[in-house]
């Protein structure tokens, strides 16, 4: 009886997935970590009195940070219509596979 590996690391089309960013949590972790800083700097340099150099350099954390926020959001919608085009993908690969004699032969 002849051995018969199995690679599970490209799906049956023989292409592989790209990865092209980071997934959505991951994303969305970004955004909500990019918000909190840009939040908490933003009520810092409204309450408190420091110096002129201080509160330019806090201001300076939130805005990078609401940068860090719109890029995560960004990177959400973005990963989110990448997730459902590849399974758009998928399906038409499942649905364009020829069926009984039809069939190719598989690949040697």
């Amino acid at each position: 009886m002849a051995e018969v590996t199995i690679n599970t690391d490209t799906p049956a089309d023989g292409i592989a997935p790209v990865t092209r960013g980071p997934s959505v949590g991951k994303s969305l972790v970004i955004a909500i970590i990019g918000a909190s800083i840009a939040a908490g700097s933003t009520v810092v340099v409204l309450r408190n009195q420091y110096g002129t150099t201080t509160e330019a350099l806090v201001a300076a954390i939130a805005l990078v940070a609401f940068g860090v926020t719109a890029y995560g959001l960004l990177q959400a919608v973005l990963a989110v219509v990448d997730s459902a085009g590849e399974r758009r993908r998928q399906d038409r690969v499942v649905s364009e596979r020829r069926q009984g004699e039809r069939a190719r032969p598989p690949r040697e």
